[in-house]
């Protein structure tokens, strides 16, 4: 999570700094956004509850923030968020949970590596097992300044998140006449 608002705010941060500006945002029009804000939240509760309502959950988000991310695929940037959550979907959906490499824990600075075996992991995650598929795509990226561990998916949302607000706040492209 602390990784895709470092995102955002590069973006914002990039964004301005190339000469754009935040009025730029109000004429975008992004298209079905009540479906981010419901895929996250659906997500957010899915992580409260745990178990099997929690997987259920967090899955069923993912159609959510993939509405979204295909209803605006026009903008730049946008194809990216929608690749990194097939990513992650793929992984969450073949594993039943996201995978999480215990190195790749211990190297982030979440625990030790004797602290592992008794981490409190969310809902959403598990410490990565024998028959667990698609671990290049699972949490197995330590993020140490952060104590957070990221998907190849997660990075590739990031970029798609930072660079779609960048160009948000760009001005808007004027038809060429001819």
């Amino acid at each position: 999570m602390r990784f895709t608002v470092v995102a955002v705010v590069a973006g914002l941060v990039i964004g301005l700094a190339l000469g754009g500006r935040p009025r730029h945002l109000a004429g975008r029009g992004l298209r079905l956004w009540p479906l981010l804000f419901a895929g996250v939240a659906v997500q957010a509760v899915g992580a409260r509850v745990g178990d099997t309502l929690g997987y259920v959950l967090l899955v069923a988000s993912y159609p959510l923030l993939l509405g979204f991310a295909a209803a605006n695929v026009r903008l730049v940037g946008m194809a990216l968020v929608g690749i990194g959550l097939l990513m992650n979907l793929a992984t969450i959906a073949t594993n039943r949970g996201m995978p999480v490499r215990r190195s790749a824990i211990v190297a982030a600075g979440i625990a030790t590596d004797e602290e592992v075996a008794s981490l409190h992991i969310a809902a959403k995650h598990h410490l990565e097992r024998p028959s667990d598929r698609l671990m290049p795509l699972s949490d197995i990226i330590p993020v140490p300044g952060l104590h957070e561990v990221l998907s190849f998916g997660d990075l590739v949302l990031s970029v798609g998140v930072a660079d779609t607000i960048v160009h948000l706040l760009r001005p808007p492209r004027r038809g060429r006449h001819t």
